[in-house]
């Protein structure tokens, strides 16, 4: 490779606080601006050599992203946590399944545990018996749409299997704390 096939890129430690700045104020979403976050990041350590990650700026610049992505993750839990309390609130499966979604398990269980923190017993008990509810009738439609013993068929019975997955970890959740 020759220095003409090479683009050079500098950046500083103020251009990308800067940088950063400008993608929290113009992001469309928290998802969003997480994930430009850490494609920058990732962006900036496949494009510097061995030479450059040990230099200070660049070990500055990594530990600014990483604050960066750390709020960004608040923002986004703190958000997906006020999404999923309304969203059980008003038993609404697509949009608990559109939260599920992005999230790992763990991230759903994180969520679920932080809405849990502001139910009351008798609210617990109400999302665990509608979620319970939930899924034995899913499981149940399931199955009468498989024709088969031991089978179930949630695309035959028009279950969304996000939304039965999602529902499943909710029931499993509520079970647990109500111990």
């Amino acid at each position: 490779m020759t220095s003409s096939d090479t683009l050079l890129l500098h950046f500083t430690l103020e251009q990308v606080e800067g940088f950063c700045r400008h993608l929290a104020s113009h992001a469309p979403g928290s998802e969003q601006h997480l994930a430009a976050l850490t494609a920058l990041q990732t962006f900036i350590a496949a494009g510097a050599d061995a030479g450059e990650q040990a230099r200070p700026v660049y070990q500055a610049v990594q530990q600014a992203l990483e604050q960066q992505q750390e709020q960004a993750r608040s923002t986004l839990l703190l958000h997906n946590v006020q999404r999923l309390a309304q969203a059980l609130q008003r038993r609404d499966v697509s949009i608990i399944a559109s939260l599920y979604r992005p999230l790992s398990r763990s991230g759903f269980w994180d969520v679920l545990t932080q809405c849990a923190e502001t139910w009351d017993e008798a609210a617990l008990a109400d999302i665990a018996g509608w979620a319970r509810h939930w899924v034995q009738d899913a499981k149940h439609r399931g199955e009468q749409a498989s024709g088969f013993p031991d089978a179930i068929d949630f695309h035959k019975a028009g279950i969304d299997v996000v939304e039965y997955t999602a529902m499943s970890d909710v029931q499993r959740f509520t079970a647990g704390q109500r111990q």
